[in-house]
Protein backbone atom coordinates (compact mmCIF):
# COMPACT_ATOMS: atom_id res chain seq x y z
CA UNK A 1 0.00 0.00 0.00
CA UNK A 2 2.80 2.37 0.90
CA UNK A 3 4.43 1.79 -2.49
CA UNK A 4 1.19 2.72 -4.28
CA UNK A 5 1.01 6.07 -2.49
CA UNK A 6 4.63 6.80 -3.40
CA UNK A 7 3.95 5.80 -7.01
CA UNK A 8 0.90 8.05 -7.22
CA UNK A 9 2.83 11.01 -5.83
CA UNK A 10 5.69 10.35 -8.23
CA UNK A 11 3.35 10.19 -11.22
CA UNK A 12 1.61 13.37 -10.12
CA UNK A 13 4.91 15.18 -9.78
CA UNK A 14 6.00 13.99 -13.21
CA UNK A 15 2.73 15.27 -14.61
CA UNK A 16 3.49 18.65 -13.02
CA UNK A 17 0.68 18.45 -10.49
CA UNK A 18 0.74 19.05 -6.76
CA UNK A 19 -1.84 16.83 -5.07
CA UNK A 20 -1.51 18.61 -1.74
CA UNK A 21 -2.15 22.10 -3.11
CA UNK A 22 -4.71 21.38 -5.80
CA UNK A 23 -8.29 20.21 -5.48
CA UNK A 24 -8.99 16.79 -6.97
CA UNK A 25 -10.73 18.23 -10.04
CA UNK A 26 -8.65 21.41 -10.23
CA UNK A 27 -8.15 21.77 -13.96
CA UNK A 28 -8.10 19.82 -17.15
CA UNK A 29 -5.51 17.03 -16.96
CA UNK A 30 -2.42 17.16 -19.15
CA UNK A 31 -3.49 16.10 -22.64
CA UNK A 32 -0.64 13.63 -23.19
CA UNK A 33 -1.32 11.87 -19.88
CA UNK A 34 -5.03 11.61 -20.65
CA UNK A 35 -4.34 10.28 -24.16
CA UNK A 36 -1.90 7.66 -22.87
CA UNK A 37 -4.29 6.47 -20.18
CA UNK A 38 -7.21 6.43 -22.65
CA UNK A 39 -5.26 4.22 -25.05
CA UNK A 40 -4.39 1.78 -22.27
CA UNK A 41 -7.95 1.73 -20.94
CA UNK A 42 -9.20 0.93 -24.45
CA UNK A 43 -6.76 -1.98 -24.73
CA UNK A 44 -7.96 -3.32 -21.40
CA UNK A 45 -11.64 -3.14 -22.36
CA UNK A 46 -12.59 0.12 -20.62
CA UNK A 47 -13.33 2.06 -23.81
CA UNK A 48 -16.50 3.47 -22.26
CA UNK A 49 -14.40 5.45 -19.77
CA UNK A 50 -13.33 8.93 -20.88
CA UNK A 51 -9.88 9.66 -19.45
CA UNK A 52 -10.28 13.44 -19.79
CA UNK A 53 -13.18 13.29 -17.32
CA UNK A 54 -11.08 11.61 -14.62
CA UNK A 55 -9.26 13.46 -11.86
CA UNK A 56 -5.53 14.00 -12.14
CA UNK A 57 -5.16 11.66 -9.16
CA UNK A 58 -7.01 8.88 -11.00
CA UNK A 59 -5.03 9.48 -14.20
CA UNK A 60 -1.72 9.32 -12.34
CA UNK A 61 -2.71 6.08 -10.60
CA UNK A 62 -3.97 4.52 -13.83
CA UNK A 63 -0.84 5.59 -15.67
CA UNK A 64 1.27 3.72 -13.13
CA UNK A 65 -1.07 0.74 -12.91
CA UNK A 66 -1.25 0.20 -16.67
CA UNK A 67 2.43 -0.22 -17.41
CA UNK A 68 4.55 -3.21 -18.28
CA UNK A 69 2.84 -6.57 -17.98
CA UNK A 70 -0.45 -4.99 -16.89
CA UNK A 71 -1.75 -5.19 -20.45
CA UNK A 72 -0.61 -8.77 -21.07
CA UNK A 73 -3.25 -10.75 -22.92
CA UNK A 74 -5.34 -13.11 -20.81
CA UNK A 75 -4.52 -14.78 -17.56
CA UNK A 76 -4.83 -14.01 -13.89
CA UNK A 77 -2.54 -10.98 -14.12
CA UNK A 78 -4.88 -9.22 -16.56
CA UNK A 79 -7.90 -10.05 -14.43
CA UNK A 80 -6.25 -8.54 -11.34
CA UNK A 81 -5.25 -5.47 -13.34
CA UNK A 82 -8.87 -4.98 -14.41
CA UNK A 83 -9.97 -5.22 -10.77
CA UNK A 84 -7.41 -2.62 -9.69
CA UNK A 85 -8.52 -0.31 -12.52
CA UNK A 86 -12.13 -0.64 -11.38
CA UNK A 87 -11.09 0.38 -7.86
CA UNK A 88 -9.23 3.45 -9.16
CA UNK A 89 -12.18 4.42 -11.35
CA UNK A 90 -14.38 4.31 -8.24
CA UNK A 91 -12.32 6.94 -6.42
CA UNK A 92 -13.96 10.31 -5.85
Amino acid sequence: MRGHVRSILLAASLAGVSLAAAPVHAEEPPAQLAATVQHRLNLLGFGHVHARELSVRQLAALHLELQGRALALGGLHRMKTRQRVEVILGWD
